[in-house]
C-alpha cells in the first residue's frame, strides 16, 4: 500500500499538510473558444450534431439518447459552476460520451486540465481506443488528450542495455530469453509500454528495465530524446484531458498530502466507475511491506544461492554479508510475527486484525533501515555510475519499507486499522489502511480541485434510489445527484429468475455447495450455454466448472475457467464465438461488455456479502456501530446491493439483447432484505423457482 512508483516527480506544491487550495492549471486556452455551456453541450451530441454526424459517416448509426444528453448537461454545469456532482447513469446511457464532451469543451474553452479516471483497463482502452478519437475528429475544436500511465509500465532503454550487459550475474535462461526477446521489441514499439509487448515478461525482468523512480538520469540519459517514458510525460503535461486509472489518481493525491505529487496540475476530476473508489483510497492511503517484496529487493541486491546480484560485481564481502544477514533476520521476523497473529485469528485463519494499541515485536525495521544507510554510503564512495543508480534507488526502497514497517508495527497510524494476511502460497504481508476514507477523500479530492464528477452505472440503493450511503463511505459534502435510468426496456429484455429452495449458504454452506453444480446446471439448460456462471469464491468457482466441465462439453459448450490457461481478455473473446459457459469470480462482476446472443444468460451462485470476517471490514462495522448506526443495515447491504447491480449489468449491453438473469442464492427470497435487494435492479419480470406463489 501507499505510493507507488506510478509516474514523475512534479514537485512540491503548496505547503506541508496539501494544497492549499484549488489551483489553475497552466495549459493555454484555445485562440477560439468552444461554446461549453449545458445547451451547447447537449448540441454537440444531439441528433444534429457533429457527433451524430461521425458516426454516421463511418461509425455506424447514431441514435439520440435523452438519458445521455441529461448527463451531459449535469457534466457541464459542474464543470462551470464547480463543485460536486454524483450522477449514476444506467446501463445504454453512453455515459463515456457523455462526460467526455463536457470535458473536452470546457478544457478547449478554458484552458484548464480534466483528468478521467477509470478502474478497469478495458474502460481505459474503450476511451483511447474508440471513444476519443472518434470525438476529437467530430468536434469542431482542438483539445489534446494523453493516456496516462505510472512510469513503471515503461521500458528504460538504459537499464535494458545494461541489464543485457550484465546477464551474468542477474537473469538465469529463460529471463534471458526474455530480456532478448524485450531487445527485439524495443526497435519496433512505438509506445514503449509493458502492455503493448507480445509476450508477458516475468516480474523480476521487467524490474530490472523498467523506468524506475529514484532511477533516472534524465536529460543526461544517452537515451533521453528516445525515451518512450519521457515522451509520455511530455504528452501529459502539454494535454488538457487525461486518461488516467484509480491507482494512479489515488497516489498522487496521497503524495500531495505531504507536500509533493508527480501529475500535472488537475482542476477537474471525472472518476468513472466510481463504485470502486474507496477501496482502492483505503490502499494508497495506508501501508503494505511483504515478505516476498523484501525478500524480491533484497534478493536484487545480492543473493548467496545464486551468486547474483548488484552487489555481485561491486561492494565489499561485509556488505554482501550484511545482506545476507537482513534477509536472515526477514525471515525470523515474518515466522515469528505469523505466530502472533495465528494466537490472534486462530492457526486456520488466512487474515488476522492486530488489536488496537498492540505493538509488535520489531527488531527488523531498524536494521532494515541501517543496511540502507550503508548501501547509500557505498554510493556515495563514487565508482560506475550505472551501478551506483541501481544501488541507490534499492536502499531508498528498503528505506521506504523500513519506514512503513515501523510505523506499522509501532501502531503510529490514527485512525487506521493493522492486519496480517497469507497470501495463496503461504507469504505474510502486514497491511494498515485508514477505516472511513471520506475525511481524507474530501481534503485531497473534493475540498482541492474545482470540480469532481463521481458516476458509475451503481451508486444508488433501494428504490427510489438514494446515494447516502455512497456519500457517506467517499465523504461527499453537498454538490448535486442525479439516477439517470437506462434507456433499455428491461420489462421486455429481461427476466429476473429467482431460486428459493437451496439449502441457505450463510448457515448451510457444505450442503449449499453440495447442490449448487446441479443448479447451475440446469440454469445454464434453460438457455442452451450463452451464460457467464458468477461466484464470489475462486473455490467454490473451481469445484463447480471441474464438476459440470464433461457435462457441459458434451453438450457441445466451451468451457472457461478465469485463471485457467487464458487471460481474461482471451476469455472474452473465446466467449465471444458463441456455445459457450464463463465461470468467473470478482472481475467478471463490473467491467465486461458482450453484446449480442453470445451472452445471454448471467447466472449469480451467492448474494457477493463481503467477507464479514476480514479485517478492514470488521473495523469498519465497528466504526458505524460506535456511531450510532446499524452495520448490516447500513454497510453491508448496500454494498451488496452495488454489487448485485454490477452483475445484474453484464446481461444488457444494446437495445437488441434479450436474457435471463438467476440467482441462486434463496436468501434472495426467504429473508426480508430479499426485496430491497430486488428493488435495487432494474424493473423486469419475475420468475420463482420452483414455481409457487411469489410471498
Amino acid at each position: 500500500m501507499g505510493p507507488r512508483n506510478w509516474a514523475w516527480r512534479a514537485g512540491r506544491r503548496g505547503g506541508r499538510g496539501g494544497y492549499n487550495g484549488p489551483r489553475v492549471s497552466e495549459v493555454e486556452p484555445c485562440l477560439d473558444p468552444p461554446d461549453a455551456s449545458p445547451e451547447a453541450v447537449i448540441g454537440l451530441l444531439g441528433r444534429a450534431g457533429p457527433v451524430a454526424a461521425a458516426h454516421e459517416s463511418g461509425a455506424g448509426g447514431y441514435e439520440e439518447r435523452p438519458q445521455q444528453l441529461e448527463m451531459a448537461g449535469h457534466v457541464a454545469r459542474t464543470l462551470a459552476a464547480g463543485g460536486a456532482a454524483l450522477l449514476e447513469a444506467g446501463t445504454g446511457v453512453g455515459k463515456s460520451f457523455a462526460y467526455l464532451v463536457p470535458a473536452l469543451a470546457w478544457a478547449a474553452r478554458t484552458g484548464r486540465r480534466v483528468a478521467i479516471a477509470t478502474s478497469t483497463i478495458a474502460l481505459q482502452e474503450q476511451l483511447v481506443r474508440r471513444d476519443l478519437p472518434l470525438l476529437t475528429s467530430a468536434l469542431p475544436f482542438d483539445v489534446d488528450y494523453a493516456l496516462v500511465k505510472g512510469r513503471g509500465n515503461y521500458l528504460c532503454l538504459r537499464r535494458m542495455y545494461r541489464a543485457i550487459g550484465g546477464q551474468g550475474v542477474m537473469f538465469e535462461d529463460e529471463e534471458r530469453a526474455q530480456l532478448e526477446a524485450i531487445r527485439t521489441w524495443a526497435h519496433d514499439t512505438k509506445e514503449g509500454s509493458r502492455q503493448d509487448l507480445p509476450f508477458q515478461p516475468s516480474g523480476a525482468v521487467w524490474e530490472q528495465v523498467n523506468a524506475e523512480q529514484g532511477n533516472c538520469l534524465g536529460r543526461q540519459c544517452a537515451h533521453y530524446q528516445a525515451c518512450h517514458y519521457q515522451r509520455s510525460r511530455q504528452r501529459a503535461h502539454d494535454a488538457r484531458v487525461l486518461i488516467l486509472n484509480h491507482h494512479l489518481l489515488m497516489a498522487d493525491l496521497a503524495m500531495r498530502r505531504t507536500g509533493a505529487g508527480f501529475l500535472p496540475t488537475l482542476d477537474a476530476i471525472i472518476v468513472d466507475e466510481a463504485h470502486d473508489l474507496e477501496d482502492t483510497a483505503a490502499e494508497h492511503l495506508g501501508v503494505r511491506v511483504s515478505a516476498r517484496g523484501v525478500m524480491q529487493q533484497l534478493g536484487r541486491l545480492w543473493s548467496e544461492r545464486r551468486g547474483k546480484g548488484l552487489l555481485a560485481g561491486r561492494g565489499s564481502d561485509s556488505l554482501r554479508a550484511a545482506v545476507q544477514s537482513v534477509r536472515a533476520q526477514a525471515h525470523t521476523f515474518f515466522e515469528q510475527t505469523r505466530g502472533v497473529l495465528g494466537g490472534f485469528a486462530g492457526s486456520d485463519a488466512r487474515a488476522a486484525s492486530i488489536p488496537h494499541g498492540t505493538h509488535l515485536a520489531d527488531e527488523f525495521s531498524p536494521r532494515l533501515a541501517t543496511l540502507a544507510s550503508r548501501l547509500l554510503a557505498e554510493v556515495h564512495e563514487g565508482g560506475e555510475r550505472e551501478s551506483a543508480l541501481e544501488i541507490g534507488a534499492r536502499a531508498r526502497g528498503l528505506r521506504a519499507l523500513a519506514d512503513g514497517l515501523g510505523a506499522l508495527t509501532r501502531n503510529e497510524l490514527p485512525g487506521h486499522v493493522r492486519w496480517g494476511e497469507l497470501s495463496s502460497h503461504g507469504s505474510l504481508a502486514l497491511y494498515s489502511a485508514p477505516v472511513d476514507v471520506g475525511a481524507a477523500l474530501q481534503e485531497v479530492l473534493f475540498d482541492a480541485h474545482h470540480a469532481v464528477v463521481l458516476t458509475s452505472a451503481t451508486l444508488a440503493t433501494g428504490r427510489p434510489p438514494s446515494f447516502a450511503f455512497v456519500r457517506q463511505r467517499l465523504g461527499v459534502v453537498g454538490g448535486t445527484e442525479a439516477a439517470i435510468g437506462s434507456p433499455f426496456d428491461f420489462t421486455r429484455q429481461a427476466r429476473l429468475v429467482l431460486r428459493h429452495d437451496l439449502p441457505d449458504p450463510a448457515r448451510e454452506p457444505s450442503a449449499f455447495e453440495a447442490e449448487l453444480p446441479e443448479a447451475v446446471a440446469e440454469a445454464v439448460h434453460r438457455t442452451r450455454g450463452g451464460a457467464f456462471v458468477l461466484f464470489t469464491s475462486l473455490q467454490s468457482m473451481r469445484r463447480c466448472a471441474d464438476t459440470l466441465r464433461a457435462n457441459f462439453e458434451d453438450e457441445g459448450w466451451r468451457v472457461l475457467v478465469q485463471g485457467e490457461a487464458l487471460e481474461r481478455p482471451a476469455l472474452l473473446d473465446a466467449f465471444r464465438e458463441g456455445d459457450a459457459v464463463l465461470f468467473g469470480v470478482a472481475s467478471f462482476w463490473q467491467g465486461v461488455d458482450v453484446p449480442g446472443d453470445a451472452l445471454r444468460h448471467v447466472i449469480i451462485t451467492r448474494l457477493p456479502f463481503e467477507v464479514p470476517t476480514h479485517p478492514l471490514q470488521v473495523a469498519r462495522r465497528e466504526v458505524l456501530e460506535a456511531r450510532g448506526g446499524q452495520s448490516f443495515r447500513d454497510l453491508s447491504l448496500p454494498m451488496t446491493a452495488l454489487r448485485l447491480k454490477q452483475g445484474f449489468g453484464r446481461l444488457i449491453r444494446r437495445a437488441t439483447d434479450r436474457g435471463v438473469v438467476t440467482i441462486l442464492d434463496p436468501r434472495i427470497v426467504t429473508k426480508n432484505y430479499g426485496r430491497w435487494l430486488v428493488d435495487s435492479l432494474p424493473d423486469c419480470p419475475r420468475e420463482l423457482v420452483p414455481d409457487v406463489q411469489e410471498p
